[in-house]
């Protein structure tokens, strides 16, 4: 679901097969969590276009025996018990080990923000037109407040963005 999230996927199908395993699941005493990404769509408004799958989430912990029962409910065929627990065992945790021991993710991030040239040259110019704004109050003049708070506002932002992008 998310990326540091304590929960894993066992399942994607329709919405009456998810309903089912959850069920199957709730029944073995594993709680887990039925996203359904069709239906949220409808509901903010995106349309009735979207592909309508439902997701089938449950606590890492319980991984290995809710991929077990997922495989039982659906599998009518004589691998045994233990067969299906190994399966489940290499299928997944295995990949995880090797994602923990090399300290990378699945989904790549980047440390440190891209701006290009423009951007910051936009940042130092808003920078310095606003302490150019500013600058009538360091010789005793009056200034309206909106135009003191906005181009205070201006000067930190892009102050403060300037130093974020140079210190990394």
């Amino acid at each position: 679901m998310i990326k540091e999230s304590n929960y894993e996927r066992v399942y994607t199908g329709s919405e009456i097969n998810g309903k089912f395993i959850q069920n199957y699941l709730e029944e073995a005493g594993i709680h887990s969590v039925v996203r359904n990404d069709g239906e949220s769509a409808v509901r903010a408004g995106f349309g009735t276009n979207y592909i309508n799958q439902t997701l089938v989430f449950v606590e890492k912990e319980n991984l290995v025996r809710a991929k077990h029962l997922v495989e039982k409910a659906f599998v009518n065929s004589e691998i045994s018990d233990a067969e299906l627990e190994a399966e489940a065992t290499q299928s997944r945790l295995e990949d995880e080990d090797l994602v923990t021991e090399s300290n990378s993710t699945l989904i790549q991030t980047e440390n440190k923000p891209k701006r290009s040239m423009l951007n910051l040259a936009l940042n130092a110019g808003l920078l310095l037109y606003s302490l150019y704004r500013l600058y009538p109050l360091t010789q005793g003049e009056s200034l309206p407040t909106f135009r003191i708070v906005l181009s205070g506002f201006i000067a930190v932002f892009c102050g403060y963005t300037l130093i974020k992008h140079f210190k990394n």
